[in-house]
Formats: structure tokens, sequence, C-alpha cells
């Protein structure tokens, strides 16, 4: 199954409009091009108007494992970036079911946020199956590259958590090599890759590759401090 496909049972039964406002921000990419500043910056005081600490998800989809987050460390701000509509409808309904009120979710292109990201914002962040781009020359579509890196080293405080995740083990091993030959990173575990990973909530995509079979891979890592 196509990971497009699943936008079809991501969506929202009841899409509430006051609900969406109340934790959607939306960032249209011609207006993130011409007009930079009219956007907040990615960092807790900006996106919350606190000093919370703050952890980010790339690639949320209707974010059940980031809600489940929420719940249970409501001293912590957490925020979720997608580029689709349709999945952060159904974040935000899920979030307005649990009545959360430490979380928001981006409805933007990650590769276009990167001038919003702040220096040492963010206590962790999250890559969970993000597209593999398999087929040839599509690789570089991929997120996590070089610059990737560079991006969470500069948001990343020191010591703070960098989880991946992903059901394509072509991907999992171009991603652990770029990690490994980053001297800024480290990884948390001596084990090739975390498995057998388990969390109170897993998101539709692990449930789905799960029961079809396919093995999740994972690793973790944290940014050195200078």
């Amino acid at each position: 199954m196509g990971r497009r496909k699943f936008l079809r049972y991501t969506r929202a039964k009841h899409i509430n409009e006051q609900i969406i406002q109340h934790y959607v921000r939306s960032f249209p990419p011609a207006d993130l091009y011409l007009h930079r500043e009219r956007f907040p910056q990615l960092d807790a005081s900006h996106l919350f108007g606190n000093m919370q600490p703050l952890e980010l998800e790339i690639g949320c989809g209707s974010a059940e494992p980031l809600c489940s987050l929420a719940k249970s460390h409501p001293a912590t701000n957490y925020a979720g970036i997608d580029i689709s509509g349709p999945s952060l409808q159904k974040a935000a309904e899920i979030a307005a079911s649990q009545h959360l009120e430490n979380i928001i979710f981006l409805h933007a292109d990650f590769h276009q946020l990167a001038p919003l990201f702040v220096p040492q914002a963010m206590r962790a962040v999250y890559l969970h199956f993000p597209d593999p781009h398999a087929r040839p020359g599509h690789q570089k579509r991929r997120i996590f590259r070089p610059g990737f890196l560079d991006l969470m080293a500069y948001t990343l405080q020191p010591q703070g958590l960098l989880s991946v995740m992903t059901d394509h083990e072509g991907l999992f091993l171009d991603m652990l090599a770029l990690l490994e030959h980053d001297a800024r990173f480290a990884r948390l575990h001596t084990a090739r890759d975390l498995r057998g990973f388990e969390h109170e909530a897993k998101s539709h995509f692990q449930r789905t590759w799960e029961r079809h079979g396919e093995t999740i891979f994972r690793f973790e890592a944290y940014l050195l401090p200078v």
C-alpha cells in the first residue's frame, strides 16, 4: 500500500473549523517564500507563548503518538509538521478529544521551514516513517540528508534527542550511515537498530506496516555538547 493512500484513513470524521483553527497553523508555500517575516519562529515562546521544553515531529500525520506524549507530559510543548491538510484535521480532532493545550500542528512543507528554526530551541525531534523516495533518482527528495543534520545540530539543545523510525531497510541504512559519519551526533544504543520499540500509542503507519509483517527499524541519537 502506498503512503498517499493512507490519507483516506486519516481524515477527520467531523470537521470542526473552530477546532482546526485552534490547533492548526497554516504556512502556505507562496507566503513563506515572499513574506517569511510574517510567520512565527519555531520555538516555544513564539509558538506557545511560554518557555516550556519543545519537542517536534516532522511528518506527524494524524499524530496519535505525539498526542499521547502531550497527554503524558503536560509541562512539555509538542509541535507536529505535516504537508497533508486532511491528516492534520484528524490530528486536531484527536488533540481536541483529549483536551490538549500543549500541542499544535503546522500545515507546511518542512523543506521551506528551515529559516524559521531557532538555535537550541528543540529538546527532541522525531522523524518517523518519512517517505523513502526509493525510486532511482528520487533520493535527493529525502528529508534525511546532510543538510538535515546541519539543521538538527543548529536547533537541538546540547544532548537533545533525534529519533528516527522507518519500515524501509534501505532508507534506514542510508540514514544510519549519514549519522554515524557525523561527529556532532552519537547513538544512544550499541545495537545497530532498536527492535521491538513499543509506544503507548502507535501511529497509523506503524500499525499498518506491522499488520503487513514489515520490520520496523529505528535509531536514536543525541547532539554532543560542543
